[in-house]
Formats: C-alpha cells, sequence, structure tokens
C-alpha cells in the first residue's frame, strides 16, 4: 500500500507541476482522479494502522474528490 500511495502522490505532483508551469488546465480531471485515489489509498492506511476516524475522513474526502472528477 505504501508503493502504491507513494505512486500516487508522484502522479499528483507531476500533474500538478505540468498545470502550474504550462498554465493548461485540460489535465485538471485526471488531477483530481489521482488526487481522489490518493486520498482513498490513504484511508484505507489510516484503517489499518488502527487510526479509523482519520481513515473515515480521509475516505469520505476521497468518495467527494472522485465524484467531483467523474461528474
Amino acid at each position: 500500500m505504501k508503493i502504491t500511495s507513494l505512486a500516487l502522490a508522484a502522479i499528483v505532483l507531476v500533474l500538478a507541476t505540468y498545470t502550474l508551469i504550462t498554465n493548461n488546465y485540460i489535465v485538471m480531471p485526471y488531477f483530481q482522479l489521482f488526487v481522489g485515489l490518493l486520498l482513498l489509498v490513504s484511508g484505507f492506511i489510516q484503517f489499518r494502522e488502527n487510526h479509523k476516524v482519520l481513515g473515515i475522513f480521509l475516505l469520505a474526502v476521497s468518495a467527494l474528490s472522485l465524484y467531483g472528477s467523474v461528474a
């Protein structure tokens, strides 16, 4: 799970840097999708480490982010 989290964080960082440098906002839905997936994985990691409240919060925020990227 940690490797997945690091890979998603790297993708988010690359997309954010690309958007800031080029002012090209066409990749923003992909950025939001990967942020939602990163939050989802982080929520599962928090559940596994017995941080239930933070895990629920991260899962709720990831659901909103994924809904926003799809809609």
